[in-house]
């Protein structure tokens, strides 16, 4: 995987960072460099890409927020809990969900795609070169604090691969849009919001989105496209029940006796709340109150 520093002409007044590998350039200006010490919880809006289909938006949304579940430990609002993008709706679901908008910031990400042939190794100089094709692609992250119109900063990446490449690689190495979407976030959760930095190893929870979750044929149609790297085994087992919440990597939640494979629910049915609730509670020190099917055996977490 080839690497490149996205670099712009022209800045606005803004502090310039950029990482050892020289994989990002980030845009401060001054008012984030007040704000950040005091963020305490970041907003993903939705997320937009040039390129594919609304299934590839869909999935590259949905693993855009569980990168920044992963990043900050859980003091996130994703974009599905969102009752939409705008400001006014922001603080609305921030104030429902008890979070502070006053120490709040929102990252909307845009990946852009460019294409290029490049030569092949050429051992022998009297011969033409193969050439081969490369994708870049470039993650976009705005900053904005949120109750202000004016963005405080942004980051920029380019990944770049062979055509087609998977999004996730067998060994579950982040590649293409992800590595860039991964490489961007993690450098404005450590520019833009320090606190909440370097708490990677979080949970890895699956959820079934409640518009989905009534219908089987619903429920694997939707996760199939949401976690196409998700095992056949742990697809069917989540798709097959009632249950909206499938564990992959406990994390956290293995303090509570929360095992891979485990489907999570509320005690008397179904929970319309979504897995990064879930997280963030456990975040804030709260003991949750879980019922836990475990190879058919159910019992529950009692707070």
């Amino acid at each position: 995987m080839y690497r490149f520093v996205a670099r712009r002409a022209t800045l606005w007044l803004a502090g310039i960072l950029c990482t050892a590998a020289c994989s990002s350039t980030v845009e401060v200006l001054p008012a984030a460099r007040t704000l950040a010490p005091s963020v305490t919880t970041i907003v993903a809006l939705p997320t937009s890409l040039d390129w594919g289909q609304p299934a590839d938006q869909r999935r590259l949304q949905r693993r855009t927020g569980d990168l920044l579940l992963e990043l900050t430990g859980g003091r996130a609002v994703i974009t599905e809990e969102l009752t939409g993008d705008d400001d006014a709706s922001v603080q609305e679901t921030l104030r429902a969900l008890g979070e502070d908008p006053a120490n709040a910031i929102t990252f909307r990400v845009r990946v852009a795609v460019g294409k290029r042939l490049v030569n092949n190794a050429n051992p022998i100089s009297s011969f033409a070169a193969s050439r081969r094709l490369v994708v870049d692609f470039t993650a976009h992250v705005e900053v904005r604090r949120v109750g202000s119109a004016d963005a405080i900063g942004s980051v920029d990446c380019i990944a770049s691969g062979p055509a087609n490449e998977p999004e996730v690689g067998p060994d579950g190495a982040r590649r293409g849009p992800l590595e860039a979407i991964d490489d961007a976030l993690s450098e404005a959760v450590r520019t833009f919001a320090p606190r909440l930095a370097a708490r990677r190893g979080t949970a890895f929870v699956v959820e079934v989105p409640p518009a989905a979750a009534p219908n089987v044929v619903q429920r694997l149609t939707v996760l199939a496209e949401l976690y196409p790297e998700l095992p056949l085994d742990d697809l069917q087992r989540l798709g097959g029940t009632r249950e909206r919440f499938l564990v992959v990597t406990p994390g956290v939640l293995g303090r509570f006796g929360i095992e891979r494979g485990d489907l999570l629910g509320v005690p008397g049915g179904e929970t319309a709340a979504s897995h990064a609730a879930l997280l963030r509670a456990v975040a804030r020190g709260h003991r949750p109150q879980l019922a836990v099917d475990r190879k058919g055996q159910r019992y529950v977490i009692a707070r």
